[in-house]
């Protein structure tokens, strides 16, 4: 009776039944007894040890000759006598005698496998009383969805002459050659009607056995020449396939191949992907090596190209390997001569050749063997990966490409390296953030040789700071900075360049061209924050629809926001005033009037997304974002009533820094009609710390809330207004009340509720 080997086989349609046990020839006969062979004082001193050498024999195709050393790990041993299992030798020696093992008996045969003891109990088979026959007749199955790679072999030892076993494979060997022009890679290997288990030990016959599927996926596409891609067990079916998933020149395909109908074990058999030209129809095959007689995929070319260093005019750098078959070059620039050695004309392959250029020119006159070829490659910037290009020659005169006719060319990488988001461009070696940004924009990590400096051009402000950081002087952060009230900051390209080059003489500099945005919103001090000093209108999240710097209409006009937003005219004073927000859009409503009152257009009663509660820099341009709750406080959170109705003065709750007083001025605005709304008594009020006069006021202006359709209008006036303000529990702060009472107070209110937005800038490190 055949005996099974357990080898996990959950994920598949067939079980080996439980655990090995030694299945008995008569299961009526109890087995005799065997001693335990266990631990002791060692094999009895009269008999003799004999010494059994043990080898990894090679494959018995031609195609790869060189041992497996891993599969020589956990040999173990069990030796038989008059068809008895009686022995198990656990570990083998490696000693003057060599590697084998130490036997203390004079007869019998021994047989040697790699299968660890989960996988074959010899213990347990020991135990049972293992008869040689079924010790003969035991398969073995597929471990994890593959077949084990298993060796094993035996002897009769005899202590007349000298014993050795030669190990054999239990499996075949499939290796992939890729012989295309251009990118190929295999995403998979599925392998059908295959044999799914094996005996131990070969009797010289293949025999039918349970046949399934094996499908091999690699953690990374095969894209080159791999041995070892499978491994099946011996078989003899001639129904058996392979399918393969891959992408040949960018294009996905779904290959499929016969598997020879026989294969055996300790034998290599290759899988070929051909491919020469873009119109030639994809090759996929499989053959036996058979000694190299029918599978000898390229001719005797004789000599093999290499470069031919004295002729060759290398850059500054470049290496060449020992067999002159491949070329390493820096990440500088550089535009060469390359010689290569070779009794044939050689014609380039076109293929994906990065940021290389080659350009063949002719031979070298009057000296035969000589191809000359125009290399060229740019500056490798810092953040570019390495890259590896196989160069892919055909000797004129032949059709086929040949593998070995390739020059490897190996690009390194720059070795400054880059952390962040920027990426220069290869061509102009420059990066444009597109938009406004500031802080930290990157980091180069510099060799200890090298040092980063920064330069702007004529006029140009120093917007950039370079700042080793904590961990290393050798890591360097590239801060972008921020200007206060920025006469400049109009949305025009600011540029700088960033040099890297030699630390002690400043030599072979490194120009990289970095911009921005400038944008910058008009903004004043209080308490520690810069808040913006109109309102958000339009796009709350686009400059362009915001007050810019440059368009400060109080500045222009030679006076602070207050006294502007009394004195400017009331289609002006509109402009300033109208606008609040609902929901996450940051699209911004204008007061309109809708039927004899007044509403904030495209107001909406099914919003259902709190501004409060959304990340403070959600609604904002870049670089700006809500005040926290915090924050205002530093303003509103006083120990009574703020009546805003009135100009004044409040103590804060909680001084900032010691400051307490915050000073109040109110102004108000009669004559604003919208559609045939008189709209009046519309408060701005402005607000300012006495320990701080060099700093504007910030003044409070803007449409009183919408939470249903009656309109901004409550108690009979227009000011109830409520501010956006960060704040993911829901607070804020809002002015409730009548014009005779208007004070005040913190009331988050709801997600149908419109607010106004007064951004802040958000925190800078560098300002300049």
């Amino acid at each position: 009776m055949k005996r099974k080997i357990n080898a996990i086989l959950a994920s598949l349609l067939f079980v080996f039944a439980g655990a090995i046990s030694c299945a008995k020839t008569d299961p009526g006969v109890e087995p005799t007894p065997t001693p335990d062979p266990g631990p002791g004082p060692g094999p009895d001193p009269i008999t003799p040890s004999l010494f059994v050498s043990v080898e990894l024999s090679s494959y018995e195709s031609a195609g790869g000759t060189t041992p497996d050393e891993d599969l020589l790990k956990n040999l173990r041993a069990c030796l038989f006598e008059e068809g008895q299992m009686v022995a198990i030798y656990d570990h083998p020696t490696d000693s003057e005698k060599g590697f084998g093992f130490e036997i203390d008996r004079n007869d019998g045969t021994l047989y040697v496998l790699n299968l660890s003891t989960d996988q074959l109990d010899l213990n347990k088979l020991l135990a049972e009383g293992c008869t040689e026959e079924e010790w003969l007749s035991t398969y073995i199955g597929i471990e994890r969805g593959t077949p084990i790679q298993f060796i094993s072999g035996s002897t009769e030892i005899s202590s007349d002459r000298s014993n050795s076993i030669r190990l054999s494979r239990g499996f075949a060997r499939f290796d992939l050659r890729i012989r295309t022009v251009g990118k190929a890679e295999i995403k998979s290997l599925t392998w059908e009607n295959c044999a799914l288990q094996t005996r131990l030990f070969s009797n010289n016959e293949i025999e039918d056995s349970e046949s399934g599927q094996i499908t091999t996926h690699p953690s990374s596409p095969f894209t080159e020449d791999t041995e070892g891609v499978a491994y099946l067990y011996e078989q003899q079916n001639p129904e058996a396939l392979l399918r393969a998933e891959a992408i040949v020149h960018g294009k996905p395909c779904l290959l499929e191949a016969k598997i020879p109908a026989q294969i055996q074990r300790n034998h290599i058999y290759t899988i070929t992907l051909t491919k020469d030209e873009a119109d030639q129809d994809i090759q996929f095959t499989i053959e036996s090596w058979e000694n190299g007689e029918d599978t000898n995929l390229y001719p005797d070319l004789g000599q093999q190209i290499v470069i031919d260093t004295e002729q060759s005019e290398l850059p500054l750098g470049a290496e060449i390997s020992g067999d002159g078959a491949r070329l390493t070059l820096s990440h500088s620039h550089a535009d060469f001569l390359l010689v290569l050695d070779c009794n044939d004309e050689l014609e380039i392959i076109p293929s994906e050749m990065g940021h290389l250029t080659i350009e063949a020119i002719g031979t070298t006159r009057g000296v035969p063997g000589k191809n000359r070829f125009r290399i060229s490659k740019p500056l490798y910037t810092p953040g570019m990966a390495a890259e590896e290009l196989d160069i892919q020659f055909r000797r004129k005169g032949l059709n086929n490409i040949y593998p070995e006719d390739r020059l490897t060319i190996r690009l390194l990488a720059n070795p400054v390296r880059l952390e962040g988001e920027i990426a220069f461009d290869i061509d102009s070696y420059a990066f444009d953030f597109d938009r406004y940004v500031d802080n930290e924009l990157g980091r180069f990590i510099l060799p200890a040789e090298k040092e980063l400096q920064v330069e702007f051009p004529e006029g140009e402000d120093a917007w950039i700071q370079l700042v080793p950081s904590e961990e290393s002087n050798l890591v360097i952060r590239v801060l972008g900075g921020w200007r206060p009230n920025d006469p400049k900051a109009d949305g025009r390209i600011q540029e700088a360049t960033l040099v890297i080059c030699n630390a002690a003489d400043g030599s072979e500099r490194e120009c990289y061209r970095i911009s921005r945005r400038n944008y910058g919103l008009p903004v004043t001090w209080f308490h520690g924050v810069w808040w913006c000093k109109y309102n958000a209108r339009g796009n709350s999240r686009d400059f362009e629809d915001q007050i810019l710097c440059t368009s400060d209409p109080a500045a222009l006009a030679g006076k602070n926001v207050l006294d502007y937003l009394r004195d400017c005219s009331a289609e002006e004073f509109y402009e300033l005033w109208g606008w609040a927000y609902q929901g996450d859009s940051g699209k911004g409503m204008r007061v309109i009037e809708k039927d004899g009152i007044l509403v904030m257009d495209g107001f909406s009663t099914s919003s259902s997304v709190h501004i409060n509660k959304l990340p403070a820099t959600t609604l904002a341009p870049d670089g700006y974002e809500l005040p926290s709750m915090e924050e205002f406080n530093r303003i509103f959170d006083a120990t009574d009533y703020v009546w805003v109705m009135w100009s004044g003065s409040h103590q804060l709750r909680n001084p900032w820094n010691g400051h307490s007083r915050i000073n109040r001025e109110q102004r108000r605005r009669n004559d604003l009609t919208i559609g045939s709304v008189q709209a009046t008594d519309l408060l701005c009020i402005g607000m300012s710390s006495p320990d701080f006069p060099e700093h504007e006021a910030i003044v409070w202006y803007g449409p009183g809330a919408q939470w249903n359709n009656d309109g901004i209008k409550h108690s009979n006036h227009y000011n109830n207004i409520l501010f956006g303000v960060y704040s993911p529990e829901g607070s804020g702060w809002y002015m409730a009340g009548s014009m005779a009472g208007l004070y005040l107070t913190q009331n988050g209110a709801g997600t149908k509720d419109t607010r106004v937005l007064r951004f802040k800038k958000s925190p800078v490190e560098y300002i300049y």
